[in-house]
């Protein structure tokens, strides 16, 4: 193929319905003929393109150029060198500013009038979000490691429990990059004051969402889950089994039926599949190209010809924080729900899994633990380090009861999403519950597979939690992660019961005894989507990268992953810190740290705490520019207290300054 020359245009000027106009780089293919016109990939995000994401963009965009489509990477409102206020995520502004970018993108004179969008995580929920406005020169979307349901599993609340780690690294450092200024020579003589005008009016994203503790009208806008068929235009979607985005992956397989689809699933966590761990990593561009060729430019190049779920189906693995690759094999299939799939129901006895419910009723029970699990992945879905995966989890299993079968006979295949039905009552009106589904090797190490969290009050309702009536007994139906993974002849699953997952939510108020019930009466049990293995199925067509030398897990010096039990305090404090600097080739730089705490107690788990820190130091002609945020949420049984501070030097003179506090009940979380 010969590839395109490119022409980079800087701060291109995208007007919008309100007046605004927002800031894009283009990234043009050089025409060879006079009149040749291109597709063009729109990624918008609030993620600075001018200085923190500039090497990232100009490798992406320009690759996508000099393949014949036009790149588009734009900042949103409020953010980068884009005007406006940041009021939130995903807002309908936000949404409408990308319909607007899609209609003036192709009514532009090289532009063949095919747009296409892509994006990971934030640019994969404004992918989705976009196309639900259904713009008519929208074609192709491609959202990577993105949710069709912002309630069910974003990462502000998991099962309608309030996240900890996850929210607290990503909410308090974005109060920090939304301060950031627009590049000074884009904004002008007015860059003080427009930038001053952002600080006053940007307010922190994280005090909404703790006031939104439930489903409803606030989650639904941006979610597609609720009317799946918003969508009309063909979707590519990308996943990683060890992120948390996963099952979007299969209910928009699932459930857009007016939307060609097709679906990528790796062993990843939410990073890029050229590079996340664990390995094996695919060529994910040269994906997106030959998707993009089929949808944009009308090119019959087979992409849709072929199965339409591509997915790495993982085995056991010995586990560990960073893997650089896991064992398995690429399989596909035909179409999601997978025709041949059926349920494989294990029956929880005795601290066994049968394939009978035990023919006397039982019933074990176990005191909440607030300071539970961290042994598994200290953010449910895994970012880059230092956040990492599962260890062994015999540790955490000997404090909580396990259920497991026999050896197995024969290897077993499942994909999809399993779901325990469990019995069981409680003494306290607000509880949680997490299972976890493990593999357990000839050895006995105990290797997770898949998590599912439920907060009980939620058991009948997202939108409308009820209390629980203490020692009445419910059956509750705890979806799991969706997952492909076979399971080994002679390994044994198992599946644990627990009261907490810290530091990934935050501990349910009340001292509790938690009672499981077993039998004949009350049939708990776990219910695996198995999938006999079909020897005829085609080999997909994928680019893999590396097969021997595995993913990249080194970690930056100044990386911190600390779990550290206080005996005194009998608290369980995890300290998480990171840090980046990202040089331009004007000399200009952007230098990242963040750092976050995070304590539970063992027996008091109304009072749990966070502290997050982040501080960015911008290098930019001349200016120095330090911002920093700082937050604590503290708990009481029936409160969550929130102060959150934001600093920004100019020049080592404080340039502005303010604070947010805030007390808010706690509505059965």
């Amino acid at each position: 193929m010969q590839l395109y020359d490119v022409e980079i245009r800087y701060h291109t000027g995208i007007p919008v319905r309100d007046g605004l106009v927002l800031s894009a780089n283009l990234f043009l293919p050089v025409a060879r003929h006079s009149g040749e016109q291109f597709p063009a990939i729109l990624e918008m995000i609030p993620y600075r393109k001018d200085d923190w994401r500039y090497p990232a963009d100009h490798t992406r965009m320009r690759y996508f150029a000099e393949r014949g489509f036009v790149g588009c990477r734009l900042d949103i409102r409020g953010t980068g060198s884009s005007p406006g206020i940041a009021l939130d995520e995903y807002t309908l502004a936000e949404t409408q500013d990308g319909y607007d970018a899609v209609a003036w993108l192709a009514a532009q004179p090289w532009c063949n009038g095919n747009i296409g969008m892509w994006g990971i995580s934030y640019g994969g929920f404004t992918a989705i979000q976009v196309a639900m406005m259904q713009p008519p020169a929208l074609k192709a979307i491609i959202p990577m490691y993105a949710t069709d349901d912002r309630y069910l599993d974003d990462v502000h609340y998991i099962g309608g429990c309030l996240t900890a780690s996850e929210c607290a690294q990503y909410a308090v450092a974005q109060i920090a990059m939304n301060a950031l200024p627009p590049k000074l020579e884009y904004a002008g003589a007015a860059w003080a004051d427009q930038w001053k005008q952002r600080l006053g009016q940007t307010p922190p994203w994280l005090l909404e969402w703790l006031r939104q503790q439930t489903d409803g009208p606030y989650w639904r806008g941006g979610s597609l889950a609720h009317d799946y068929t918003r969508i009309r235009c063909a979707i590519f979607h990308i996943g990683g089994w060890a992120d948390s985005y996963v099952g979007s992956v299969l209910r928009m397989q699932e459930h857009c039926v007016n939307a060609p689809r097709k679906a990528l699933i790796g062993p990843w966590i939410h990073s890029l599949p050229d590079s996340a761990y664990p390995a094996p990593n695919v060529d994910y561009l040269a994906e997106m190209v030959r998707f993009f060729d089929f949808w944009l430019k009308g090119e019959a190049n087979g992409v849709m010809d072929e199965p339409l779920v591509i997915f790495f189906r993982q085995e056991y693995t010995p586990p560990e924080a960073f893997p650089t690759q896991v064992n398995g094999s690429w399989q596909s299939e035909a179409c999601y729900p997978i025709t041949r799939s059926q349920p494989h129901t294990l029956f929880l006895g005795e601290r066994s899994l049968q394939a009978q419910p035990p023919a006397n009723n039982g019933s074990i029970s176990y005191q909440h633990r607030p300071t539970h699990g961290t042994h598994a992945a200290l953010c449910y879905g895994a970012g880059s380090s230092p956040n990492g995966l599962a260890r062994d989890l015999r540790p955490d299993e000997a404090l909580i009861p396990t259920f497991t079968t026999t050896a197995l006979a024969e290897s077993l295949d499942v994909i999809g999403v399993p779901e325990a039905i469990l019995y069981l009552s409680c003494s306290a009106p607000v509880a949680h519950v997490v299972v976890r589904l493990t593999d357990v090797a000839l050895d006995g190490t105990s290797a997770h597979v898949c998590t599912g969290i439920l907060n009980l009050t939620h058991r009948t309702s997202h939108s409308e939690p009820t209390p629980l009536v203490p020692g009445e007994i419910y059956a509750v139906r705890v979806p799991l992660r969706a997952i492909g993974y076979r399971f080994l002849a002679g390994h044994r699953i198992r599946l644990s019961v627990a009261s907490g997952y810290w530091p990934v939510i935050w501990p349910s108020p009340f001292h509790a005894e938690y009672t499981l019930h077993v039998g004949v009466e009350q049939p708990s049990q776990l219910i695996l989507p198995a999938v006999p293995f079909d020897p005829t199925s085609q080999t997909p067509h994928l680019d893999i990268l590396n097969p021997e030398q595995g993913a990249d897990t080194s970690h930056d010096p100044a990386s911190i992953w600390q779990i550290i039990e206080d005996v005194l305090r009998q608290s369980v404090t995890v300290v998480i810190a990171g840090a980046d600097v990202t040089e331009l080739p004007d000399q200009c730089s952007l230098a990242t740290y963040e750092r976050l705490e995070l304590t539970a107690y063992h027996h008091d788990p109304a009072h749990a705490s966070m502290k997050q820190e982040a501080r960015y130091e911008l290098h930019d002609h001349g200016y120095q520019i330090r911002v920093r945020s700082a937050g604590t949420l503290r708990s009481t049984v029936d409160s969550l207290h929130v102060d959150l501070t934001l600093e920004v030097h100019l020049n080592e003179n404080l340039f502005f300054q303010r604070s947010w506090i805030e007390s808010l009940p706690r509505q059965l979380v």
